[in-house]
This record gives C-alpha cells, structure tokens and sequence, in this order.
C-alpha cells in the first residue's frame, strides 16, 4: 500500500509559504487601515472600507487569470503539456498587463465621480475615498502582474517565492506607510501609494524564478488565434470571476446599507469586522489555498487518492489555526478594537459586541472557503460558483438588512445586525452548498470524484534504498499474476520500475528518502507512475552518452516501453511509463 508519506511530506512543505503568502496578501489592507486609523482618524479609516469595490476591480483581472491560469495550467502540466501551459501564461500575463494599463488612463478623469458615488455626497469622506482610490488604479498593472505571477509560482513549486515575494511587498508597504503618514503630508494618498510601492519593488524577488532554467512555465509567442486558449484560465476561474464580481456587489451594497441605516458609526463597526475576517483569511486562507496549488495537478494526473489525502491534511491544519483564532477573537476582543482606532466610549463598546458575535461565523466561513477552492480545483466550477454568489451577494445583503433592521428593534442602534448578518450568511451558504451539491451529484460522497483512482492498480511506496529495490520486481509480477495479465507484460513493466527505481536511489541526492510507485491496468493501457522527491531529474533528457549518470538502465527502459513521460510537479519528478 502507498504510504502517502512522500505527498504528505511534500504538502507540509506548502503550508507554511501558503499561509505567509495568504498573510502577506491580505496584510496590506489591514496595515493601511491601522495606519491611517491611528495617524489619520476613523474618517479616513471608514474610507478605505468604501474604496473596496474599487480595490475589488483594480485586482479583478490579476487574480481571476491567475488563479483560473494556475489551476488549468496545473491540469495541463499534471497531463505533461507543458507547450500549452507555457502559451496560457504567456497570453495572461499579456492580459493582465494590458488591462492594467487601460486603469492607468481612466484614473484621473474617474476617481472623483466614483468616489463621489460610493459615498453619496461630498465632504471629507468623499475626499478621502478619491485620493485612495486614484493611485490604486494608477497601481493597476504593478497590482494585477503581481498577484498574477504568486499564484503561477505555486503551481510552479516555487511557494516559498511567492510568499516572499508577497511578505517583501508588505514589509516595504508597512515601512512607507509609517514615513508618508507620519512625515509628509500626503496623508491618505500615502497609505495607498506605499501598498503600490510595495508590489513594485517586491518583483525583483521574479527574477529569480525568470532566470531558473528548470521552470515549467516560459513566455512564447503566440500565433493567430492563439489567444483564445485564454478561454481554459476563464473557465476554470470563473468561481474566482464570480467572486471578485460579488464581492464588489458585496462591498458597495454594504456600504450603502449601513451608511443609510447606521451611519459612519455603523462603517467603523463595520470595517473592524471585516479585518478581523481578513486575518482569519490570512491564515486558514493560506492553508486552504495550498489545495488549488496541488489538486489540479492530482485531478490531472488522476491521483484521487492523493486528493483525499490532501484535503483530509489541509482541513485539520485549518481546524487546529481556527480554534486559535476564536480564542484569540474573544479574550483579547477590546485590544483588538483599539488596535483599529477605537477610543473607547460607547462606540468602543459597541465595536466589542459587534465583533464577539462576527467571531461565530468563521467556523462555517471556513467550510465554504474549503469547498469553493476545492470544487474549482476538480472543475466543479458550478459548485463553486454557486458557494461564492450565495457568500458574497446574494445572501450577505438581505441577511445584513434584516439583521440591522431587527436589532434595532431590541436595542435601538442596530450594529449588532451587522455582524448577525454575516453569521446568518454563512450558515446558510454551507447548508444551501449541502442540498446544490446532492441534487447535482446524487450517490457521491463529498469528494466527488471516485474513491479510488481508475482502473486496476498496484500502488506501493518504498524507501529509497537498494534493500527495498529488490522487491519491486516481485510485487509487479505477482500482481500482473494475479489479475492475468501476460508474463510478458509483467516482465516489461517490472524491469521498467526496477530500473528507474534504482536510478532514483542512485542519483536522487540525500533528500530523497520514499518512492512512490503505482501500476496501472487500464483497458488495454499499462501505466507505470513513479514518483520521487530526489534532486530535479528528467530521464528524458539524458541520452548513453551521458557521464555524469549511469543511465543504460533508462535507455532500456525508453526501447522496451511505447512511451515515457516527466513532469516536475508539486515539487517531485513524476515520471509515467506506458506499455
């Protein structure tokens, strides 16, 4: 049987870039509001709250190829199409740029009328919103190329560059935030300008990965018609199309809502509640979001085994940093409210209530960014869809009017409504996912996708070493007996796993400690998967002549198979064999 030791070790791996990637990423809107709350006044703070569908359309097109682009790019490097891959990243990030730049023309001539809608008048807050949202969109192209390469780099092994590149971003964006706002008068202006700053000067980190001559991914050009391969990123992103759309939905609506029912009191509560969900973003996020990463190449390679096995780890890492989390929440509740600017009073006090409340809501806002990551990665993407619409607009909206309305009625301000609503919503997304998925999916478990992988399969896992090798041979041969299959089909694809296994052990370095090895019977197909976590190696780039290894073993193996395939992917040399 396969251990799972190899992917599980591999995962871990992800999980610490994922989560300071998730930190970095969403550090920046939290340390802006800090800031200007503390150095500016709750005024300006409320107005980076009413700049966020701007924000939300700023980094749109960035995020949505991005990750849409990962997945599908993932999907394809797990199937070894590394010349389509490398054409879906050339044409988003040609896209990405373009659209960038067309925000960069719209800035000066927008940002007040915009501004001017968002809060409904004019004043101080108006002021404070134009400002804000006018070097966001002259940030545009820096903003959406930014957080379109840390998602490719994931799916490229390079988590721990995107987590660098992102906690680089937000370490320049925290120090410029402290030297504009308390040393020039720029003010707001300051605040926003540091977060674009940030992500320019963080891309140096990108040229590390453009100078690796081991990475998948490379720019080419693209014939005509060419583009339209653009279309694999739009699908597989269109969960994160609909959720950057709702989201926007989502931020103004609320604005509105409590603008016109609560007032600037009702913004404060209200924008200290919605940081406190994007620290929990930044931390279960950056777990949950390793699954995108690596379910698109398992889903690719059909490895439903190692799906399970990652979602069952992701999830328990999450529940473990959650429990924290609300633990954190309500013992250190009024530090909190303070470190956003709460002055105490009664306001201060309502800011505590509110947020002891928004606390209960994390629990199922964590399932329902489980699912919706998870179900985009096996391009479930109406699932998905569907959990992302209910989340960010279709319930959030009514549940937070009725929340309001209804509070105000036991203790006559209502802001407690607010974070009622936020409560309301996600219980009622996760069971509203629950009924979606059985009634589209009847008989199948939450996974979906087969309990086990296709076909019949011989999976196995051994230590990298010589004692280990010589049982290799025996277990296909008694395998293929069993299920009667040639002699001769047997011998093929144990000699095949015997030698590569030996070259694995010989030449994988030191940190190659487990090989995992799957022989599959496929209709009339036999496939060998051998999997390792060696030194970056590609049999198929070596021929006889070659000194530095002793590969007759794999010249072999290339005469007697019909084809031979490798990709390095998740950070492991995935080599495929087939007879």
């Amino acid at each position: 049987m396969r251990n799972n030791r190899l992917l599980n070790t591999k995962l871990n791996k992800y999980v610490i870039p994922g989560i300071m990637m998730s930190l970095a990423l969403q550090l920046g809107n939290i340390v802006d509001t800090v800031f200007v709350s503390n150095l500016i006044g709750v005024e300006a703070m409320s107005a980076v709250t009413m700049s966020l569908p701007v924000e939300t359309i700023v980094q749109l097109t960035g995020y949505c190829l991005g990750i849409g682009g990962s997945i599908a790019v993932g999907n394809m490097l797990g199937k070894r199409d590394k010349e389509g891959a490398s054409k879906l990243f050339s044409v988003t990030f040609f896209v990405t740029l373009m659209v960038g730049i067309l925000f960069v023309f719209c800035a000066f001539p927008t940002a007040g009328p915009i501004a001017r809608f968002l809060v409904h008048g004019g004043g101080m807050l108006t002021d404070y919103t134009r400002d804000y949202i006018r070097i966001s969109m002259l940030g545009a192209p820096v903003i959406g190329i930014g957080l379109l390469m840390v998602n490719y780099l994931g799916v490229e092994n390079h988590p721990e560059l995107a987590s660098l590149y992102l906690i680089l971003a937000n370490a320049i964006n925290l120090i410029l935030d402290y030297i504009f706002l308390r040393f020039t008068p720029l003010g707001i202006t300051g605040a926003s300008l540091s977060t674009v700053l940030g992500f320019l000067f963080a891309m140096v980190v990108f040229v590390c990965y453009i100078r690796s001559d081991k990475r998948n991914l490379r720019f080419v050009r693209l014939k005509a018609g060419e583009i339209r391969i653009i279309k694999e990123a739009v699908v597989t992103g269109v969960p994160m199309l609909i959720f950057m759309a709702a989201n926007f939905v989502k931020a103004f609506g609320l604005n509105t809502i409590i603008m016109h029912m609560i007032g600037e009191d009702g913004m404060a509560v209200f924008t200290v509640c919605d940081n406190v969900l994007l620290i929990v973003e930044m931390l279960t996020g950056g777990i949950i979001g390793v699954i995108p990463n690596v379910a698109g190449i398992l889903f690719g390679e059909k490895d439903y085994v190692g799906i399970r096995v990652l979602c069952k780890k992701m999830l328990r890492y999450s529940y473990i940093m959650l429990a924290v989390i609300f633990v954190i929440i309500m013992l250190f509740t009024e530090q909190i409210t303070i470190l956003f600017g709460s002055g105490g009073g009664e306001l201060g006090k309502q800011m505590v209530s509110a947020l002891r409340i928004f606390a209960l809501c994390v629990i199922p806002y964590l399932w329902n960014k489980f699912i919706t990551s998870y179900y985009e990665s096996i391009e479930e993407t109406a699932i998905a869809s569907f959990v992302t619409l209910l989340e960010n607009a279709a319930v959030v909206l009514p549940a937070t009017f009725v929340g309001i309305y209804l509070w105000k009625q036991v203790d006559g301000s209502g802001i407690n409504g607010i974070a009622a609503g936020f409560v309301a919503t996600e219980i009622i997304t996760v069971i509203a996912a629950w009924i979606f998925r059985k009634s589209k999916h009847k008989n199948t478990s939450f996974y979906i996708v087969p309990d086990k992988n296709p076909g019949i399969n011989l999976d196995f896992s051994i230590r990298s070493t010589m004692d280990e090798a010589v049982v290799v041979h025996k277990k296909i041969v008694e395998f293929c007996r069993e299920k009667n299959i040639s002699s001769n089909k047997a011998n093929l694809a144990a000699v095949c796993a015997e030698e590569m296994t030996v070259n694995i052990i010989k030449f994988g370095g030191k940190t190659s400690n487990w090989i995992d090895i799957n022989l599959c019977l496929e209709e009339d197909v036999c496939r060998l998967r051998i999997r390792d976590n060696g030194v970056n190696f590609n049999p198929l780039e070596y021929n006889q002549d070659s000194e530095e290894f002793d590969i007759h073993g794999i010249e072999l193996v290339k005469k007697i198979s019909r084809s031979m395939d490798y990709i390095r992917a998740i950070d492991m040399n995935n080599t495929i064999i087939s007879f």
